[in-house]
């Protein structure tokens, strides 16, 4: 178990955080593979639900880590979600590490603005937004 003082202080720099369908990691390698990359959800109706995954790429930490998602509705400011990583150990600050969380689908109540907030140590590090629209409203 670790204690909140065996966590890294080192603020990690976010370089990209996406939205995806899908994803999936190579072993051999470790490549990952987005498929789906949006930040838009249209629907017939609402509410309705989303199948999706995160994934984030940070560098310049160092030392052990817990990575929390908040998925949020911003003009509520209702958390409708929320995942919490294991505790990852990184030992190269210069070097950049990159993750995936899936997501089981996720609740798009109504059509607005909304969040994946991301956290390393309860440190804020960035988002990644998403906007969901009514499909007959959409102009094309």
């Amino acid at each position: 178990m670790t204690s909140e003082e065996d966590l890294s202080k080192v603020v990690p720099f976010l370089l990209a955080i996406l939205v995806c369908d899908a994803s999936t990691v190579e072993p051999s390698s470790g490549k990952k593979t987005l498929v789906g990359i949006f930040d838009r959800v249209l629907a017939d109706n609402f509410p309705t639900n989303r199948q999706c995954a995160l994934y984030f790429k940070i560098t310049d930490a160092q030392g052990k880590y817990i990575f929390k998602i908040e998925y949020a509705q911003v003009n509520t400011g209702t958390k409708l979600a929320e995942a919490t990583s294991n505790v990852v150990s990184i030992k190269d600050r210069l070097k950049a590490a990159d993750f995936i969380l899936g997501f089981p689908p996720l609740s798009v109540p109504a059509p607005g603005q909304y969040e994946f907030r991301l956290y390393a140590n309860n440190m804020y590090l960035g988002r990644a937004t998403i906007i969901a629209e009514k499909r007959s409203e959409v102009k094309t």
